[in-house]
């Protein structure tokens, strides 16, 4: 008889009363319940086509034990294993029922299933005045997209302005922020489709946004070359201007909020954002965290931030931070995993190939990696994996014209041993920033 069959035959309630339908021979006999284990977590993501495949551990002394699978409620299989198949984006609820002779059991596990996961996204700024900012997905070695004609056709909904910058995964929120209108979007981060874009008054219009950054109390901080804002996510309204003046980068550490206001380092309370400490240290872009240590750079200067306490660090001879003084691109500064070194795109001009490595405490600089073809960093060039703390690195073809056809990132591990070269060719991507899962 097939499962489906059975589940008419008892139905599910009937299943259900079996154990008081079963009689012992010894009247005074006690069974106990049958116990279900599976090594995984309560709560699991998919992504969409994936499966899971679950082999409980059950423990009954039952030999004719009846198994009853469930999804959302809808009786699935009867088998003591089962594959669940994430065919549908969202959240799902498997529950296992074990029914014998000693009594009921039960055990569930909850699966997000969401339409990416298990790689990173590439903000990619767009080919300005041809076609706008778009995003792609990277898994198992290679982008889902090999164009930005099959970026529309699988996000026909999904609006974002010219000139990608950065992205953030809030939760179930993707937000990603471009330099021109609609300036920000946001995604559902599940099913990726877009639920909104930034809500500016009338007559209200911002000027090339830089990067935005999460309060503890769920609010934004959205900079521009105009000023820095308080935005609600909830209505994706400005709600308050924290500054008129250029601010760059930004980042939330423990009580406070640090910016670049006109390339200085300002200090403001994160509880109610006023201003602490203004114009600290003289620095062009930030920031990076090791430990309860934040740092900016400034040319041939590293700025450390303890707390409010701010001070300078002399690179040697020959080694500064590069950063774009004619439009702005997301730092290159990033902390290791570890917290003991910096990492930073060396400034050699135009065609920077060097990647280079602070070490914090023997106060030493040293060439982490360096580009040995016509490949040259572009958008933030370095980034740091914060869970697996591998290295990626984004490069450009160097030169003009259809040379910006040709992308790659490279990957190495801590220490800058190789682990995998991507290609990202084919489109003018013009690749800025990573958006690494949480």
């Amino acid at each position: 008889m097939t499962s489906k069959n059975l589940f008419k035959s008892l139905g599910f309630a009937a299943l259900l009363s079996l154990p008081m339908l079963v009689t012992s021979c010894d009247e005074n006999e006690e069974f106990q319940s049958p116990v279900i284990r599976w090594d995984l977590p309560s709560d699991t993501i998919l992504a969409l086509n994936d499966q899971l495949t679950l082999s409980p551990e059950v423990h009954s002394v039952d030999s004719a034990a009846v198994y009853l699978w469930s999804v959302d409620g809808n009786q699935v299989s009867m088998d003591k294993d089962y594959v669940f198949t994430a065919t549908e984006t969202g959240s799902h609820l498997i529950a296992l029922t074990v029914t014998d002779k000693g009594g009921i059991s039960q055990k569930q596990i909850k699966v997000e299933v969401r339409k990416y996961y298990g790689g990173f996204y590439m903000i990619n700024e767009g080919s300005y005045g041809y076609h706008n900012a778009s995003f792609n997905y990277f898994k198992n070695g290679s982008a889902l997209f090999a164009t930005y004609d099959k970026f529309l056709a699988a996000h026909s909904d999904i609006t974002l302005g010219a000139t990608g910058v950065v992205g953030s995964l809030q939760g179930k929120d993707f937000y990603i922020l471009s330099k021109n209108e609609p300036f920000l979007t946001k995604l559902n981060a599940i099913s990726m489709t877009q639920t909104a874009t930034l809500n500016l008054s009338s007559g209200v219009s911002l000027y090339s946004p830089c990067n935005m950054c999460f309060l503890n109390d769920g609010n934004m901080i959205l900079t521009t070359y105009r000023g820095a804002y308080k935005v609600d996510p909830q209505t994706m309204a400005l709600t308050d201007t924290l500054t008129a003046k250029k601010t760059t980068d930004v980042i939330l550490k423990g009580d406070y909020l640090y910016m670049l206001v006109n390339d200085s380092v300002n200090i403001y309370k994160a509880m109610d954002l006023t201003p602490v400490v203004t114009n600290a240290a003289k620095a062009t872009t930030g920031f990076a965290v090791t430990g309860n240590t934040i740092w900016a750079a400034d040319g041939n200067k590293l700025v450390k931030i303890e707390d409010k306490e701010v001070s300078t660090v002399d690179l040697p001879t020959g080694y500064e931070v590069y950063y774009d003084s004619w439009s702005y691109h997301p730092t290159s500064l990033q902390a290791s995993k570890d917290g003991k070194s910096l990492l930073f795109v060396k400034n050699d001009g135009w065609s920077n190939k060097v990647a280079a490595c602070y070490h914090i405490a023997e106060n030493k600089v040293i060439d982490f990696l360096t580009s040995t073809d016509d490949f040259v960093f572009y958008g933030a060039g370095i980034q740091v994996n914060p869970k697996s703390g591998d290295v990626y690195f984004i490069y450009t073809e160097d030169g003009w014209g259809e040379h910006y056809m040709n992308n790659r990132i490279i990957v190495t591990n801590a220490v800058g041993q190789p682990k995998d070269t991507l290609d990202y060719s084919g489109e003018y991507w013009f690749p800025s920033s990573i958006v690494f899962e949480p």
